[in-house]
C-alpha cells in the first residue's frame, strides 16, 4: 500500500505512545527534528518503529509544585505524528523526524510501557479562510521583513511555493517564531484556522516594533512531500 495522509489515518488503531514536552507545540503539516537520549524514549521510538510510527506530542503544563512527578500533567489537546525519519547513533539515542499530522484529544490511558499511552481522537478544525490569498502575500512579506530585521538567515524559500497550503504556511511561521509556548498552544486549540491567521498577523505586525524583545527563531524545516 503507498504510504500516503489518508493511508496512515484509516488504518490507525486509536493509541499513541506520549511523549510530553515543556515549552513545545507541534502543529499539524509541520515537521520538527528530536534527538532522543532518555532511555524510555528510546524504547518509545523502537516501538513505533515496529507498529504505527505514530506519537502524540503534548505541552506540560507547568506546575507550582511536585515538579518531580514521574506523570506530570499535559494539556489534552495536541498534535499527533508520523516518525517519518529515524537515525540511530553510536551511543544507542536516535535522531529522529516527526511529521505532525493532525490536532488530536487526548485521554491517556494505562500504559505497560515505561513511556505514557493516550487514546487520541482528530478534532475538526474551521478550515474556510475569506482572502485568503492576500493573507498568504501579508504573512509571506511580514515574515521576510521580520527576519531580515532580525538578521536571521533562514531558507523561506521553500514556503513560497503556490503548492504549499495556507495552513501549512500558517503553521510552519508559528512554529519558528518566538511565540511563548503557552500562546502557541492556545492558537493551536482553537478551532477557526482564519482566527488563528488572523492572531499570527497581528503578532507579526506587533513583532516588527518589537524585535529588541523577541527571542530566539526556530528553524525552517521542509515540510514533508505527502502534504504538496
Amino acid at each position: 500500500m503507498e504510504l500516503t495522509l489518508n493511508n496512515l489515518l484509516s488504518s490507525f488503531s486509536g493509541t499513541t505512545p506520549l511523549f510530553p514536552l515543556p515549552d513545545f507545540v507541534l502543529f499539524p503539516q509541520t515537521v520538527q527534528p528530536f534527538r532522543i537520549f532518555e532511555p524510555r524514549y528510546v524504547e518509545m521510538v523502537k516501538d513505533c518503529m515496529a507498529g504505527e510510527r505514530m506519537v502524540t506530542i503534548p505541552l506540560l503544563i507547568e506546575a507550582e509544585d511536585d515538579r518531580s512527578s514521574e506523570q506530570p500533567p499535559f494539556r489534552p489537546i495536541a498534535t499527533m505524528g508520523h516518525i517519518s525519519e529515524v537515525q540511530e547513533t553510536k551511543e544507542g539515542q536516535y535522531n529522529i523526524l516527526v511529521t505532525g499530522l493532525v490536532k488530536v484529544q487526548i485521554e491517556e490511558v494505562e500504559s505497560e510501557k515505561v513511556y505514557r499511552r493516550g487514546a487520541v481522537t482528530p478534532l475538526t478544525e474551521f478550515e474556510h479562510i475569506s482572502d485568503a490569498a492576500h493573507k498568504r502575500e501579508i504573512i509571506l512579506r511580514l515574515f521576510e521583513s521580520i527576519l531580515e530585521r532580525a538578521d536571521v538567515t533562514s531558507n523561506i524559500e521553500i514556503l513560497q511555493g503556490e503548492n504549499v497550503p495556507l495552513q501549512m504556511l500558517a503553521h510552519v511561521i508559528i512554529s519558528a517564531l518566538p511565540i511563548p509556548a503557552e500562546e502557541k498552544q492556545k492558537m493551536l486549540e482553537l478551532q477557526s484556522l482564519e482566527l488563528r491567521i488572523d492572531i499570527l498577523l497581528n503578532f507579526m505586525e506587533s513583532g516588527l516594533h518589537t524585535l529588541d524583545t523577541m527571542g530566539s527563531f526556530e528553524s525552517l524545516v521542509p515540510t514533508h512531500p505527502w502534504w504538496n
